[in-house]
């Protein structure tokens, strides 16, 4: 595993040197559109600009500056994939050698449809079949064109080079509710009831709420995103109980994929009851990349089963497929889901993420306003998390929109615009 993460590293000269002697394959769409391909001896890129930019750090650059495809998957696109004897063939036929053509999971159409919903913000989405962990869209704002990379190799630049949605950090906000509420659930604690009168205190310290909730159960909790109710539950819980469920999640592990290099989101036990409330409702020290939110959405849809994100749909040497995608599961962090995602699916009818919701389907979401410490005031990441909750549409999302406030607002609504395109597809 690691001698091969070192192979594709950008680092790694011999990808740059292969250049000169293999005549790179073919990276397409899952529905057949060349994004990158030879002409005339030159590496070309998709004409759509739209396209070809919100599809930018999954394919990544020329250069080795970014860790997209192109780098990724240089054992396919140069051959070595290939066995000895082809590769002695190849030399002997004095034909210039030729590497594989890949088959991405991602749809061009949709990742811009995904670029578009973000708008002038900077942020993240990703799409994914919840059932089969294949990446239907991923997109980083800022992007670059990687037909034009001369900014950043004149020094220029460097933020838009950043794949946001796999190795970005974020806080996650009230998104993380769902990773203490499944603490609630696991722990035999679902009946957890408190008072939200807007705001409580913990140790000398007020941890305040949007709203006054009143009475407030966990099912209540959810769908009106109450701070009161989740910064108590935890001093009820204790922080190792929502330290273990995290765990279960996928968070503190390095998270070694086949297809993917990601960040590693963290959840760090407080030095205090105020923090330990803090971070139940996913401040404190919390971060996560969308790409993992994804994940954690798709699995609570999906019988609380996480798939491992996959980016390859097949590769082709020519006369013959040579790798086919095998879906394979990540982790298995909640038995049993159905309360959780039915309280996800009541955010979106009723609640903080009816933004989301989209006629003749059944949506489930939850939303988040992370707040953004040491920024000017009111500074805030948006998020949405979600899924379609349908077997013939099996889709989950996440959104961040940087810096725009509200999730219910303003990620929502973006992540319905997604979704809908996705289903119009017919994904």
């Amino acid at each position: 595993m690691y001698g091969e993460r070192w192979f594709i590293t950008p680092y790694n000269p011999r990808i740059q040197n292969m250049k000169t002697t293999i005549e790179a394959g073919d990276i397409l769409d899952r529905d057949g559109r060349l994004l990158l391909y030879t002409k005339g001896g030159e590496r070309k890129y998709i004409d759509n600009k739209d396209r070809r930019i919100s599809v930018a750090h999954i394919i990544g650059d020329g250069y080795g500056l970014t860790y997209g495809a192109q780098t990724f998957f240089a054992k396919y696109l140069f051959g070595f994939d290939k066995g000895s004897i082809e590769r002695i063939s190849d030399l002997l036929s004095g034909q210039e050698r030729k590497g594989s053509d890949i088959t991405l999971t991602i749809d061009a159409k949709l990742s811009a449809k995904a670029k578009d919903a973000l708008g002038d913000s900077e942020g993240a989405v990703v799409v994914m079949n919840y059932e089969t962990g294949e990446i239907l869209a991923s997109v980083s704002s800022p992007s670059f064109d990687p037909a034009d990379m001369s900014m950043f190799l004149e020094g220029g630049g460097e933020s838009e080079l950043v794949n946001r949605a796999f190795v970005g950090l974020y806080p996650p906000g009230s998104i993380f509710k769902l990773i203490t509420a499944a603490a609630l659930l696991n722990n035999d604690m679902a009946d957890f009831e408190t008072e939200c009168d807007g705001s409580t205190k913990i140790e000398e310290e007020l941890i305040t709420c949007w709203d006054e909730h009143g009475d407030i159960d966990l099912e209540d909790a959810i769908e009106h995103s109450c701070n009161v109710y989740f910064a108590e539950a935890s001093i009820e819980l204790g922080a190792r109980a929502i330290e273990a469920e995290a765990n279960r999640f996928l968070f503190n592990k390095e998270l070694l994929f086949d297809d993917v290099v990601m960040g590693e989101s963290v959840f760090e036990i407080a030095d205090s009851d105020v923090n330990g409330a803090w971070a139940a409702i996913g401040q404190y020290h919390d971060l996560i990349t969308p790409l993992h939110a994804c994940m954690i959405a798709g699995s609570i849809a999906n019988d609380g089963v996480m798939m491992e994100p996959k980016l390859l749909l097949e590769v082709s040497d020519g006369t013959r497929q040579t790798y086919e995608l095998s879906p394979r599961v990540a982790a298995r962090p909640m038995d049993d889901t159905e309360q959780l995602k039915e309280m996800m699916i009541t955010v979106v009818q009723s609640g903080t993420g009816t933004g989301a919701a989209i006629d003749g389907y059944v949506v489930g979401g939850k939303t988040g306003t992370a707040e953004v410490f040491g920024e000017e005031e009111n500074a805030a990441h948006a998020w949405f998390i979600g899924f379609v909750d349908d077997t013939d549409h099996p889709l989950a999302i996440a959104i961040i929109m940087e810096k725009t406030g509200s999730g219910g607002a303003n990620a929502a609504p973006a992540a319905r615009k997604v979704l809908m395109k996705a289903l119009d597809i017919g994904y």
